[in-house]
């Protein structure tokens, strides 16, 4: 099946847009092979692209105070990069680095500016991925300075495994293999204490871990670390 034909994910650009706008949004730029490890865009360089993911995992980095990495987000499969830079016609903020094989469609910022501009459902939708992106950056600041680096970790593992999880021989594997300074950036903690992390919870047996490779054993058990018995999304407080 061509891959532009695949459902995308809810949420993403687009799946937000009716048939006709995603079809317009589908027919700009052109398909892009990146390997493993090539970098799609550079933090600090000019806009000049934006790519619409059609296949595969990206991360977004970005160096932090003292040049420490800062390890930003995961996109896969509908999500766009380079929207922020293409409207505000600025530099890029982080840098995004194919991991394993991505497909992408490329298309000039200039192209992408136009078809927002002749059609305003399509920036508002735009508009409603970067208000979510803002708002889940928030909440993670929020949760960085909340709780121990364990419980921090369990919850960024939780969240990757539910978005990008794939089954395994025993519990879930997540899609994207992630170093071990990438996951200190995502609980904003040092590498001593994630490795002091991953030892506790793999004691605990909710998790297994290699190298660049983690899979979930026990989520109801990782969940009771996150979030406490009481503290669970949805849950009560009784």
């Amino acid at each position: 099946m061509p891959e532009d034909s695949r459902p995308f994910p809810p949420g993403t650009l687009p799946a937000r847009l009716n048939p006709a706008l995603r079809q317009q949004l589908l027919a700009l730029g052109g398909i892009r092979h990146y390997p493993h490890g090539e970098m799609l865009m550079r933090e600090a360089e000019p806009y000049g692209e934006v790519i619409l993911l059609l296949d595969g995992f990206v991360k977004i980095t970005a160096n932090g105070e003292e040049n420490r990495l800062a390890f930003l987000v995961i996109r896969s499969r509908g999500d766009i990069l380079g929207e922020i830079s293409a409207m505000e016609q600025d530099t890029h903020t982080g840098t995004a680095t194919a991991a394993g094989p991505v497909v992408g469609r490329a298309m000039s910022a200039a192209a992408f500016r136009s078809f927002l501009e002749q059609n305003p459902p399509a920036a508002f939708a735009v508009a409603e991925l970067v208000a979510n992106k803002l708002r889940n950056s928030i909440r993670r600041r929020v949760e960085h300075v909340d709780g121990s680096v364990r419980g921090r970790l369990a919850r960024v593992l939780i969240e990757l495994a539910t978005l990008w999880g794939r089954p395994a021989a025993r519990g879930v594997q997540l899609a994207v293999g992630l170093s071990q300074p990438e996951l200190a950036a995502l609980v904003a903690a040092d590498e001593r204490s994630v490795n002091r992390a991953l030892a506790e919870l793999r004691n605990m047996q909710v998790v297994d871990v290699g190298y660049r490779r983690v899979i979930v054993l026990d989520l109801e058990g990782l969940e009771r670390v996150a979030f406490g018995n009481n503290n669970r999304p949805g849950g009560s407080s009784s």
